[in-house]
């Protein structure tokens, strides 16, 4: 039987790469996106054999709602995964950022991440094996000021992985999410000028980097993901080090 894979922000760079990758491996893929343009795009690279898409905002409850009964017709009711990737950002000090874009953040990285699970519920439950796989950060392990929202909602979505991990294992449904350092993608061009102690040497990771990091997540029964040398040691660090330690050195690495 064919496994199916439902991807949010399926046009962006984790997206499209997810989607390359998990179609090699033979999985019917479903592709969800604000940009229509680019969903076109991939329609007609993969074709209706091999995937479906739809325009989905993941703010909308409705919506989502809609485009999981969507992609339930075309795979019988199955969803071994779901990729919540859907994910936006915003650069710069709290304070001198419009209040309106923070909240925009946290209601696409937050909201829309719970919205989809929400409405997937039914489908991962009734599919053996489903697997519901978070899109997290290496923000999520310690605050930045200059990612006030965005820092905000990746740790939250770390907190939300580890509840779904427990309360959804009575349905077989495994849960957990992926961290990766700065990556490669269309995301960090549009906000690198902002960062502002971010070697061009530092950005390591390609959007393949973590779309093989989620594929290999699913045979780990581990609910954090770190992907990158730099995030895991910080990440291993957070276990050893004090805080105010910790905070010195983040101080350090992004300039303050």
């Amino acid at each position: 039987m064919t496994k199916t894979i439902f991807i949010t922000g399926a046009a962006g760079g984790f997206g499209r790469a997810c989607a390359q990758l998990f179609a090699r491996h033979g999985y019917y893929l479903g592709l969800f996106d604000l940009d229509e343009r680019g969903l076109t795009e991939m329609a007609d690279q993969y074709g209706p054999e091999v995937c479906c898409t739809r325009r989905l905002d993941v703010t909308d409850p409705e919506d989502c709602q809609g485009a999981v009964a969507f992609f339930g017709e075309r795979t019988d009711g199955r969803m071994d995964v779901l990729l919540n990737n859907a994910g936006i950002m915003g650069v710069g000090e709290f304070e001198s950022r419009a209040l309106a874009e923070e909240h925009r953040i946290v209601d696409v990285n937050l909201r829309g991440t719970m919205n989809v699970a929400y409405h997937a519920h039914p489908l991962l439950r009734d599919t053996p094996g489903a697997r519901l796989i978070n899109l997290g950060s290496a923000s999520a392990l310690h605050g930045n000021p200059e990612l006030v929202a965005y820092s905000l909602t990746k740790r939250a979505v770390n907190s939300f992985t580890e509840s779904l991990d427990i309360g959804w294992a009575k349905d077989d449904i495994r849960v957990c999410d992926i961290n990766p350092m700065y990556a490669r993608t269309n995301m960090m061009a549009t906000n690198r000028e902002f960062l502002r102690k971010l070697p061009e040497r530092d950005i390591r990771l390609t959007a393949e980097d973590v779309a093989e990091a989620i594929y290999a997540s699913l045979d780990s029964n581990q609910v954090h993901h770190y992907v990158g040398a730099d995030t895991k040691v910080y990440a291993m660090a957070g276990k050893v080090f004090p805080f105010w330690l910790r905070r010195w050195v983040l101080r350090r690495v992004i300039g303050y």
